[in-house]
């Protein structure tokens, strides 16, 4: 990714990944993030993977996404204890953050007041996934 601007198959120049909105996927659903990511970069966004919240915070503090897509209910560090996290380091708020979620235990509007920008239960429609990263990414 060193390469400002890369060739594409018909030889044009293309913007390189650098220039794209690069979306960081928490969610412990292997089939469920590999076809995220696949939706994602098809619709022209850089793709960034994490399984529990503790990988999602190295790729954070590494590569600062221009949204978070955060399911809650994982084993290990989940997202209740991601979203402390960027409490307490100054990120929450910084970044916008959906949370994906099928088994919401707590009322959504608790979740929002932790500084969450949206709340997409699962199942959701990857079209208005799509148009909420679009709406709240810089």
């Amino acid at each position: 990714m060193s390469d400002i601007q890369s060739q594409n198959v018909d030889g044009e120049k293309r913007v390189a990944d650098v220039d794209k909105k690069r979306i960081l996927v928490i969610d412990d659903d292997l089939p469920l993030r590999g076809m995220l990511a696949a939706a994602l970069r098809q619709a022209g966004f850089q793709v960034l993977l994490a399984g529990d919240g503790d990988e999602g915070q190295r790729a954070l503090t590494l590569h600062r996404p221009n949204v978070i897509l955060l399911d809650l209910a994982m084993p290990g560090v989940n997202g209740w204890d991601f979203l402390q996290r960027l409490k307490e380091t100054g990120y929450l708020g910084t970044i916008p953050i959906i949370v994906l979620s099928a088994h919401l235990h707590v009322e959504p509007q608790a979740i929002l007041q932790l500084g969450v920008s949206a709340i997409l239960p699962k199942p959701f429609n990857l079209p208005d996934l799509i148009d909420l990263i679009e709406h709240l990414s810089p």
